[in-house]
């Protein structure tokens, strides 16, 4: 099955959903507290609220896992491109090269994508967990299901 593909859970009350939503929203006001608590407290009352917050949860993490990587591959190319333009910027009567100017624009539009596609993307899974529909994250999905469900059938 598609990993984007989503399934209706009839099961669902509109408190689970509910919960399961704001373990989504999370991402704006509790971090990985919110869907650590919510998956804690519900795990055996019920299956979807328990689903959507471990999946919550680990897009949380690599969502974050992910910024922090970023930014240290900006750090790396903006020192080295520093370092390597340090050198010209003695040389070219203090001006900065308009390259690094270039490349400093598109790394920071990197980062605002990858900032506003992550929280684009929270919404758009809080959104579907409203609506009771089991969404599958790539990677993640299949792993959380065969945790909650017990079967790797998402």
């Amino acid at each position: 099955m598609d990993n984007n593909t989503t399934q209706q859970i009839n099961e669902s009350t509109s408190d689970e959903r509910l919960l399961g939503m704001l373990s989504h929203l999370s991402i704006f006001f509790g971090g990985i507290i919110l869907p650590i608590i919510l998956w804690a407290t519900q795990k055996d009352k019920s299956k979807f609220v328990s689903y959507n917050s471990l999946l919550a949860l680990f897009y949380h993490i690599s969502y974050t896992v992910l910024i922090i990587l970023y930014v240290i591959f900006m750090v790396v190319i903006l020192l080295l491109m520093g370092v390597g333009f340090g050198s010209m910027h003695k040389h070219s009567g203090g001006d900065m090269p308009g390259i690094m100017i270039i490349f400093m624009i598109f790394l920071y539009a990197g980062m605002f994508l990858l900032i506003f596609a992550g929280i684009g993307y929270g919404i758009y899974l809080a959104i579907k967990t409203y609506q009771g529909k089991l969404v599958s994250i790539p990677f993640l999905g299949k792993v959380v299901y065969k945790k909650v469900y017990g079967t790797d059938r998402l």
